[in-house]
């Protein structure tokens, strides 16, 4: 799944969003008729650091989907293990409909590639329509010697230059490590917790740079006030938002493995049909929403609404392209 689109900024975790209501049915969107679900709180876990934007965002969309569902969504986060710990919690759960994920592409299909038994794989979503997307981008510090894109890569055609990325199973890894293979490049990856942890080792000096997603929890607010400047971007076309940003593909660096980032909201896959049509009417709502769309950021929110169906072949897509580079 390629994009060019960026966010601009997530709102704050905690943001209820009163038009919600008015736009679902507040408990039966979606269900078959006399659906009862859901009857108690519902549980979502996010399996990567608070104040991320996957995190973010998918507070925003859980506020919403409270007004939809008339009920309590709690937002756990569970990180740790590139999106492993979280997400092998939510593939022991039941399938009922009250233990949701909000997770990455990545984070789905990479640590079952690449670690083996990690206690879910790809077949454990069933997703009920996309949250975002972003794309990764490689910037560097205020200070840095590196002014372009140029600059950094004939440095690291002969010189150790170490680049933060976040989480050794991370779509910026596998697009790093086979940027270094493919070019012959010195470049040192050092593998951080999330955006957060990575973007924050760039600017305590600990690397010289950092391959992360453009997010707008940690990277672009960054990028926007100056603290870190993106010199390149990993997507096949011009980000909107970053207008003078190369992209790799026009430097000369192309044939890359999938460097986007999506996530979406899932069940289990064995989830009563009324319940995962309630869920995904909830997520249509709350998607197609002007204020939940302003919240998660316009071009990280899906112009139009990414249902369950068409969020779960993207995930097929992408882990077929990441099974083709790394098995």
């Amino acid at each position: 799944m390629k994009s060019s689109k960026i966010l601009i900024g997530a709102g704050a975790s905690a943001v209820l969003l009163a038009g919600c209501s008015s736009v679902g049915g507040g408990g039966d969107a979606g269900g078959g008729e006399g659906s009862s679900y859901p009857e108690r709180s519902i549980s979502v876990i996010v399996p990567v650091p608070a104040g991320s934007s996957t995190d973010l965002s998918t507070r925003v969309v859980a506020s919403c989907l409270e007004e939809e569902l008339g009920q309590t969504i709690v937002v756990e986060n569970r990180e740790g293990g590139s999106g492993a710990v979280g997400n092998s919690a939510f593939a022991r759960a039941e399938a009922d409909g009250y233990t949701l994920v909000s997770t990455t592409a990545a984070n789905a299909v990479l640590p079952p590639i690449l670690e083996g038994d990690v206690g879910y794989d790809v077949d454990s979503f069933k997703p009920v329509g996309m949250i975002g997307q972003a794309p990764v981008v490689l910037v560097v510090g205020p200070d840095s010697e590196y002014q372009n894109a140029e600059d950094f890569f004939a440095a690291a055609k002969s010189d150790r230059v170490l680049v933060g990325i976040p989480g050794a199973t991370s779509v910026p890894a596998i697009s790093i490590n086979a940027l270094i293979e493919q070019q012959d490049l010195a470049m040192e990856p050092v593998a951080f917790d999330g955006n957060q942890g990575t973007v924050q080792a760039l600017l305590s000096g600990e690397v010289d740079a950092a391959y992360v997603s453009a997010d707008g929890g940690v990277t672009l607010p960054r990028i926007e006030s100056g603290e870190i400047t993106a010199i390149a971007t990993a997507v096949t076309e011009e980000v909107p938002h970053l207008p003078e940003v190369p992209t790799l593909e026009s430097l000369g660096y192309s044939d890359l493995p999938y460097a986007d980032s999506f996530w979406f909201l899932a069940t289990r896959p064995d989830t009563p049909e009324d319940v995962t049509g309630t869920l995904e009417g909830a997520m249509e709502s709350c998607m197609t929403n002007p204020e939940v769309q302003e919240q998660v950021g316009a071009g990280v929110a899906p112009a139009e609404f990414v249902d369950g169906e068409a969020a779960a072949e993207a995930l097929r897509s992408a882990a077929e392209d990441y099974a083709a580079v790394l098995e």
